[in-house]
């Protein structure tokens, strides 16, 4: 790595902006775009590299949206999501990618079941998955993405 390089970090406009073209893209009508850009700005705070380990589930999350890796290979592999090919954490560190599986992610959480879902469930599922929406972590995660909305 460049020890000069700058560090990226995406503002909540540029944020909207790549979210917006990965919607055009890649799921034009089904998601509206300032739902994974408000995702992203929780999730990273804009920063494209950035990781997280996960010592609960033992895994680490990346990228703008901390999309687990697993969770974007399943997508990958069972959901075909195939745009970015077999993801991976290297990968999830591009910003368009990492907007594609948070994106196919929130797709699927919002109609979890079959069942057309809230915006709340959709996104406390996100983050606490859509069997964990319940969990107090999400009532908190809720807010600071209502916050982000409004960023």
């Amino acid at each position: 790595a460049d020890r000069f390089a700058m560090a990226v970090r995406y503002s909540p406009l540029e944020l909207l902006g790549i979210a917006e073209k990965a919607v055009a893209r890649y799921f034009p009508g089904k998601i509206n775009p300032y739902m994974p850009a408000s995702i992203a700005l929780v999730e990273s705070a804009g920063d494209p590299k950035a990781y997280r380990w996960e010592a609960h589930i033992n895994e680490g999350s990346t990228g703008l949206c901390q999309t687990l890796l697993s969770t974007a290979v399943w997508l990958f592999s069972d959901m075909g999501y195939k745009e970015f090919g077999m993801p991976t954490d290297q990968a999830l560190e591009e910003p368009m990618c990492s907007m594609y599986f948070g994106s196919a992610y929130l797709i699927w959480l919002s109609t979890y079941n079959g069942i057309q879902q809230t915006e709340e469930f959709t996104v406390r599922g996100f983050n606490g998955g859509p069997n964990g929406i319940n969990a107090p972590v999400t009532v908190r995660y809720w807010e600071k993405y209502n916050a982000a909305k409004k960023a």
